[in-house]
């Protein structure tokens, strides 16, 4: 699988060595140089000596062979996706410390992981032992998570951050990898780029500070110092280098140690919008305060800090060979954080000596059932804020023995506390998150003096509840120099009428970063049909007709993943090339043949396209293997309405609007259904359950003034009025409404 590729001019670690000892030495010990290595002897910390566990009511043994030379080759005998069981060779190990997994070479260059993993801790903290990544899951053969699965497939989901100068190189058309890397785990030329430049610059005595070689060098970033009088350090310059060094290693570090979707072929020092698209501080992967919730890698978090803000980069903190924190203990804080103020009992009031600043403002989360990982977002622990928001409040950590009474004496020392809780954004992105259209006001003074991915993340629930105002906020930011808050602009405008859409956006079609083209396509996309003959000039036409061939790009390069198939499902059917459509939707299944989201979408296609049968059909399956799916509930429930078969879709329609994934929009479709079917006091009992689970939801809200005020029960209409006037004051229908209740 490994492959030298001269016009990328890679020429390796080894070469690395002889000149930078030290450096090598350090990423020996480093988890990049573990990352992924063969499965051999050395490399292999797992028991396989003829060891068998359960899990899930799957045996699995575990077992070696000794090779002629003395080295050992290792075996997984388990249950394959057809639940027979077989025995697979282990091809090669990835990661180390705290866990081991194994990867197992398959059929057309696919490589699985193993999803039974070592825990390589010590014993004395619960490690060495096999153990399930999903113990809480009924996993079988037809589960998403199965390891034989998508979500368990190594070219897709892991190899671009464990090796180097990786390739993935899919066809969708045989459904097979010819994956190549340069190095097979995170060596040298992953972080700094191709060698051979630096190299022959060296050999020539060309090299100089200004001409290294690579397009990634040592840059040593912002300097800080303390200025009289202050406890902060503050960088010496805001126009030193250490912008362009912060940049290169956000571009740099940040293309692993995130949560992002990838656009195509990454390259070493190019712009991380330009490759990647960041996700934004949603829930279920963040808290509704920005804490990390999900496994987001770093990034995400660490772009809303402070310390971010300020200049502050990873390697101002952490080795960037090793991987190693630069100081131990509170040192690496007090770098930048005065010792005499900050660690001391009357900042953090414990008065034992034992607590670390990363305790309470680096709080871990742990992933992978042993692997601990910090929140990078340097959060103050906030008592209110974590009340109201269901978030994570620190001190449980390690006070959780404690009851509310005892928090409450303890944050009294802190008496900021009710003034910061007030500030946060939280309870804003809480309500937009829950698509609360009364926030909008607030939403729009909340995009103000805000780091850019949080500004991002709340322009972008206006996608929630469209609006006028909310229209006008994106374009404000439509021009915004931050990738992250021009994409959330762009994708308000998506749900904007055609005409309206594209008067603002069209003039946004030479942007350059991939990240803002991508979501630019998807805003846009809806319009293809009717670009041929739109009358627009010829230069406006050739500028669209060249975005949906960058997205084209971007679709098929991920187009080994179900979401990535049903992307361009989309993309032809808008195209008008429905073969290729259908041919889209069946490759989906062929990757993840229960993925509901797929079954739901092909349902729908097969629908328009007439064949009723087959629509059902997808749908009875999604349902047997996620009845608890509100999407696929839902559309059996409207499936059964068109058949008539109003009595069934109730059941299906009720499924969907009280399951925990709902929508307000389920919640609606049931009322009116329940109205329609001549069960309007029934309606009534569940809009009012609705508005308080939905609240600022102007059709929720409509829909019960209007029920109420035909069932003469004028006083409740006129209270729920008031809310909805609230909403849309001068909505006409508001307002007719307000005369007929007054």
């Amino acid at each position: 699988m490994s492959v030298e590729k001269g016009d990328r001019a890679y020429v390796g670690s080894s070469r690395c060595a002889a000149c930078h000892q030290q450096q090598y030495e350090d990423w020996q010990e480093s988890d990049h140089f573990q990352s992924m290595l063969p499965a051999s002897g050395d490399n292999v910390l797992g028991d396989f000596n003829d060891v068998e566990v359960t899990f899930h009511n799957i045996k699995t043994r575990f077992s070696q062979k000794i090779k002629a030379g003395g080295d050992s080759v290792f075996f997984i005998e388990t249950e394959d996706e057809t639940g027979s069981r077989k025995s697979f060779k282990v091809d090669y190990t990835f990661g180390f410390y705290p866990l081991q997994q194994y990867l197992i070479a398959r059929d057309n260059g696919h490589v699985q992981a193993f999803n039974i993993a070592w825990d390589s801790r010590p014993q004395i903290e619960g490690g060495q032992r096999w153990y399930h990544l999903q113990p809480d899951e009924d996993i079988s053969a037809q589960h998403p998570f199965f390891w034989t699965g998508s979500f368990s497939n190594w070219n897709s989901r892991c190899a671009e951050c464990h090796s180097t100068n990786l390739e993935k190189n899919y066809s969708a058309e045989t459904f097979s990898y010819n994956t190549t890397w340069s190095e097979i785990n995170v060596a040298c030329e992953a972080c700094h780029g191709p060698g051979k430049n630096h190299v022959n610059l060296v050999e020539r005595g060309q090299f100089s500070d200004d001409n290294t070689g690579f397009v990634t060098y040592q840059n040593p970033g912002a300097v800080f110092a303390f200025n009289e009088g202050e406890a902060i350090a503050s960088p010496l310059s805001q126009k030193s280098p250490h912008v362009t060094a912060q940049i290169d290693e956000i571009n740099t570090c940040g293309r692993c140690h995130s949560r992002r979707m990838q656009l195509g072929s990454s390259e070493v020092g190019d712009d991380f919008n330009n490759q990647y698209l960041l996700q934004l501080l949603d829930s279920p992967l963040y808290f509704h305060d920005g804490q990390i919730q999900d496994e987001v890698f770093v990034l995400g978090s660490f772009k809303q800090s402070k310390m971010h803000q300020q200049g502050v980069t990873c390697s101002h903190c952490h080795n960037p060979h090793s991987g190693k924190l630069k100081a131990s203990g509170n040192a690496v804080c007090t770098q930048c954080h005065q010792q005499q103020v900050y660690d001391v009992p009357t900042h953090h009031q414990h008065n034992d000596g034992l607590v670390s600043c990363v305790d309470c403002h680096m709080p871990e989360r742990t992933y992978m059932g042993v692997d601990p990982r910090r929140d990078h977002s340097f959060v103050v622990p906030d008592l209110i804020t974590s009340q109201q928001h269901d978030s994570p409040l620190v001190c449980g950590n390690c006070h959780s023995e404690k009851d509310q009474s005892w928090l409450q004496k303890a944050f009294s020392f802190w008496p900021k506390q009710a003034e910061r809780a007030s500030d946060h954004w939280a309870e804003i992105n809480k309500r937009a998150s829950q698509a609360d259209a009364s926030v909008t006001s607030e939403l729009v003074a909340a995009l103000n003096d805000k780091p850019d991915l949080i500004k991002a993340t709340l322009l972008q629930k206006f996608t929630n509840f469209p609006s006028q105002v909310g229209f006008e906020a994106a374009q404000a930011h439509l021009r915004d120099p931050n990738p992250l808050v021009k994409r959330a602009a762009i994708a308000v405008f998506a749900s904007a009428p055609a005409n309206f859409r594209w008067q603002f956006l069209s003039p946004l079609l030479e942007e350059k970063l991939a990240a803002v083209r991508y979501d630019l396509a998807q805003a846009l996309i809806e319009l293809t049909p009717m670009m041929a003959n739109s009358g627009l000039p010829v230069v406006q036409r050739k500028r669209f007709q060249q975005l949906m061939r960058d997205y084209k790009q971007y679709l098929d390069f991920n187009a080994d993943s179900p979401n990535g198939q049903l992307a361009l499902a989309q993309y032809y059917r808008y195209h008008n090339d429905l073969s290729a459509s259908e041919n889209a939707y069946r490759n989906a299944l062929k990757i993840s043949p229960n993925s509901v989201r797929v079954l739901v979408n092909y349902s729908d296609f097969k629908r328009q396209q007439g064949d009723a049968v087959t629509a059902e059909k997808l749908l009875m399956q999604a349902l047997v293997v996620a009845p608890d799916s509100a999407a696929a509930q839902h559309s059996m429930g409207l499936s059964l309405v068109r058949k008539k078969a109003y009595q069934q879709a109730l059941k299906h329609l009720k499924a969907a609007a009280e399951l925990p994934d709902s929508t307000a929009r389920y919640a609606y479709v049931y009322a009116v259904a329940l109205e329609g079917q001549n069960q309007r006091a029934q309606a009534i009992l569940f809009l009012e359950s609705a508005v308080k689970r939905y609240p600022g939801q102007p059709d929720l809200l409509l829909s019960l003034v209007l029920y109420l005020q035909s069932e003469g029960e004028l006083k409740r209409a006129r209270h729920y009025l008031s809310e909805l006037s609230h909403i849309a004051p001068g909505s006409p229908q508001v307002k007719q409404l307000q005369q007929r209740l007054k």
